[in-house]
């Protein structure tokens, strides 16, 4: 089963830096990751936030999104 990422479609675009990360990581895995795109997810001090699974991820950086990922998917 993929592992699911969730951003907030508004949010996200603020930091474009972690948006990048986001598409890099979609193609880097495209048969195990699936990003969800929400609305909003009322995270907005928190910006940009995301959800792995049901892992929240506050003040997310682009090296540590890219390390909870890979973390998971690789497992050590």
């Amino acid at each position: 089963m993929p592992l699911q990422i969730t951003i907030c479609r508004l949010c996200i675009r603020s930091r474009p830096d972690v948006l990048r990360m986001v598409a890099q990581l979609a193609a880097a895995f495209p048969e195990k990751l699936i990003v969800v795109e929400l609305e909003c997810m009322a995270a907005c001090d928190d910006v940009p936030a995301v959800m792995i699974e049901t892992d929240y991820f506050p003040q997310v950086t682009p090296p540590g999104l890219e390390r909870a990922v890979r973390e998971r998917l690789i497992p050590a």
